[in-house]
């Protein structure tokens, strides 16, 4: 018997894209965080880039698997929040400040994007 398949709707893809962005800031977190540097950071940035990765991972996991338009919606406050806090952190640290203000940028994108989902036709439908 054949698996069944998942469109590849749009929802899907962002959740797709923000599993592998998490993934590999849980296996490569300097990595990450020098792309958006420019030069290594330091490793409080690290630690704090293999945390953002783990949250992101597991929050595509969490609504590719409840796959609602409530899931969406929550994940669009998580990102918001991330992104509040991140502009907060910049703020307050001149160490790896662009890093923080990079992420608090992909954050609120993320956060649109997840409510864009959210109201897209069928989102309250398994993903």
């Amino acid at each position: 018997m054949r698996a069944a398949t998942r469109p590849l709707t749009a929802p899907v893809v962002l959740e797709a894209a923000r599993a592998a962005y998490g993934l590999v800031g849980v296996v490569a977190p300097a990595r990450v965080a020098a792309l958006e540097l420019g030069r290594a950071p330091d490793s409080a940035t690290t630690r704090v880039a293999r945390l953002l990765g783990a949250r992101h991972l597991l929050q595509a996991l969490a609504v590719l698997a409840t796959g609602s338009s409530t899931a969406h919606r929550a994940g669009a406050v998580v990102d918001g929040l991330h992104g509040l806090t991140m502009l907060a952190w910049a703020a307050l640290t001149r160490a790896d400040r662009r890093y923080y203000g990079t992420s608090a940028v992909g954050a609120t994108s993320l956060a649109v994007l997840e409510w864009r989902a959210a109201s897209e036709k069928g989102a309250g439908q398994p993903v």
